[in-house]
């Protein structure tokens, strides 16, 4: 491995995000560290609310401020701190350097505008070129991310096109400035299956065009393993299990990551079965319990962990793992066993 690939181009360190409510402060992620590594695709997994989307929302500057706030911790883009960055700064950063790629696109454009008045001002806020120059680079990347006609459709308003072709004009609109790197939101949730797999085919393959890094945000575990370099396992706001897609698929040590790949269905089965659940809730953030935030929903779960929170560690050996990019870590205190 290059020296430039064990440089991270993000680190996020210790990230903590609280928001005000009635109730108090509720803690969305507790504590979050991780790395994104040049050219690399790093998937951000778990359950719905537990903190994937919270996580991109931080990186991006974009958390509701109020009720949101990042009380502690640090994110740094090729070294530069974004905690704390004034909102003009990071307005020249977010486009140019980091891009987003919304859950719904009907939401994130526009609805009465034209298309092509959202990706020229997209273009011309980063780039020095005319408006017509603007015009015609916006109509190139629309055609590679599939767009039929784009000359034309550019000129349409969002409520014109289908959920496919709205979610295609977000990521030719998030890459249109050619960022180094990108965050996906679920960037698939509201299309069919059919679809779905289409425009991950185009954003896997304009990810290695364009040479940038990618955080997908998603629960689509098959995704993962056709798409994505490492995975970050999320439950109740904090990090359970992260490395790279082969070792968590092979050997899942988090009991939470194994409950989420067994509940995936088989495609080759011959038999039908009745697909393995987890049982139990994911906490309340008001009510969190003492020491391990699964341990009430955990096989494996003893006295010990009732009371100490487990912190992540290095399970390299177990995976013949030994650079900082690909190291397997857990935060389990009961690594490499299965349940009874």
């Amino acid at each position: 491995m290059t020296e430039s690939k064990l440089t991270p181009l993000l680190s996020v360190r210790d990230l903590a995000v609280e928001f005000r409510t009635d109730k108090g402060p509720a803690r969305a992620i507790n504590g979050v560290s991780f790395d994104v590594y040049p050219g690399e695709t790093l998937a951000i997994v778990g359950e719905s609310g537990c903190g994937k989307s919270v996580s991109s929302l931080a990186i991006m500057g974009l958390i509701p401020s109020p009720p949101g706030k990042i009380v502690a911790g640090s994110i740094r883009y090729q070294g530069q701190e974004l905690v704390g960055l004034d909102e003009k700064a990071y307005r020249r950063l977010r486009g140019s350097q980091i891009s987003m790629i919304f859950q719904e696109p009907m939401t994130a454009l526009n609805p009465v505008l034209k298309i092509s008045t959202q990706m020229i001002d997209v273009i011309r806020n980063h780039q020095s070129l005319s408006r017509k120059e603007a015009k015609q680079h916006a109509i190139e990347m629309l055609s590679k991310v599939g767009i039929p006609a784009p000359e034309k459709r550019i000129d349409d308003y969002p409520h014109q096109l289908s959920g496919g072709m709205r979610q295609r004009v977000m990521i030719a609109m998030a890459l249109s400035c050619h960022p180094s790197l990108l965050l996906a939101d679920e960037p698939t949730t509201a299309l069919d299956v059919t679809i779905q797999a289409q425009v991950m085919r185009e954003m896997v393959r304009l990810k290695q065009e364009l040479e940038m890094a990618m955080i997908l945000v998603t629960h689509d575990l098959g995704v993962v393993a056709e798409s994505c370099d490492r995975v970050v396992v999320m439950y109740c706001g904090e990090v359970v299990e992260q490395g790279t897609v082969d070792a968590i698929f092979a050997n899942p040590q988090h009991p939470y990551t194994r409950g989420l790949l067994e509940s995936v269905p088989k495609v080759r089965e011959h038999k039908i079965r009745r697909l393995p659940t987890i049982e139990g809730m994911v906490p309340d953030l008001f009510h969190l319990p003492q020491g391990c935030r699964f341990a009430d929903r955990c096989a494996l779960a003893s006295t010990q962990c009732h009371q100490h929170s487990p912190e992540l560690e290095n399970i390299s050996a177990l995976t013949a793992s030994n650079t900082p990019a690909v190291e397997h870590r857990a935060a389990c205190f009961h690594l490499d066993k299965e349940p009874a």
